[in-house]
This record gives structure tokens, sequence and C-alpha cells, in this order.
């Protein structure tokens, strides 16, 4: 015996279930819908400002590459992900809009490097299949950022990635320069 019924047979959802964030309190307090889930855990959200930040003080990856991937991954997620705060620094070493524009394309636009290919295929193949990763993708990613640069990578990926699912699934983005 079948139980439920099949989405064509449920029809349009009704408007008080459309939100993502239904289950969760509406009126935490932060500036941003992002800040007002993560005010459900303020202790959390105190440690991942931290630990975000860590990619960007330490400086063992290039801020360009740090930010398309940031931003690659967000698109894949189709997440709301505003320019972070390290836009600033990213433009410094070399981002611009240009590349920032054929992002979605980034494997036949002439305007990226080979590492910055690299470590954009890395990170795709991150986001879709972590355990598929060959030594052949990674091999340049490792040649090019080093041992402690790729851990540093691979840590800051695990980290855009997992707010970039955080934020899909809920349905927020953090204010235009808080990542």
């Amino acid at each position: 015996m079948r139980r439920g019924r099949t989405r064509s047979e449920c029809g349009r959802v009704p408007a008080r279930y459309a939100r993502a964030v239904t289950w969760l309190p509406e009126t935490g307090p932060g500036r941003d819908e992002f800040e007002r889930v993560f005010a459900l855990r303020p202790n959390l959200f105190d440690a991942w400002r931290e630990f975000a930040s860590i990619f960007w003080e330490k400086r063992l990856v290039d801020p360009v590459i740090l930010e398309l991937c940031r931003l690659r991954i967000a698109q894949l997620h189709a997440a709301r992900h505003p320019l972070s705060t390290r836009m600033r620094e990213a433009r410094e070493a070399g981002l611009d809009e240009a590349k920032i524009a054929a992002l979605a394309e980034w494997w036949r636009h002439p305007g990226f490097s080979d590492l910055e290919r690299a470590c954009l295929r890395f990170a795709e193949q991150f986001v879709m299949d972590a355990k598929a990763m060959s030594d052949d993708e990674a091999r340049p990613v490792v040649e090019g950022l080093g041992d402690a640069g790729t851990v540093a990578f691979v840590e800051a990926l695990a980290l855009f990635d997992g707010f970039g699912r955080f934020g899909r699934m809920l349905d927020v983005a953090p204010v235009e320069g808080e990542t």
C-alpha cells in the first residue's frame, strides 16, 4: 500500500511551506538571515568566523584562488553567497570583475592561469565527489601550492562547501562583505 502523494498529486506547495527555514525560529538577533540562523548557536558563529579568517591571514593560498573557489562552490550549490570582505585582498592580488563574470565557464575562458584551473577543477571534484579525486587531478594543485598550501586549500574547500550547503539548505546568505 502506497503512503502519501506524489509531487504531481500534491499540486502547488502552500506559501507557508515554501520557505526553506520554516522549522527554525525567525527572531534570532543579527544583521541578516545568515546571522539570525547562527544566533541560535552564537559560540559556533564566533568559531566559524575565527576559523574562516585563518585562510586569509596565513596566506598559504593565493587570495585570488580562495575567492574564485569560494564563489565557484557557491555557484555549484546555487547558494546565495555574496562577495567577501577578503575581496579587497583578492582584487589587490589580481582578481577582477571579468574573471568573476567568467567563473561559470572557467575551463574555456582564457583569463585563468593553469594553477587557477587546477584548483577550480579540484574544487568542483571536491564538491561533487571528493572520494573520486584522482592523483592526476591533485598533482598540479600539490605542485602549485606545496604541501602546507594544499592542506590549507582542502580545509578552505571544506569550509566553503559546508557553508555553501548550509546556506542553500536554509536559504540564507551572509551580508555582503562578511565571509
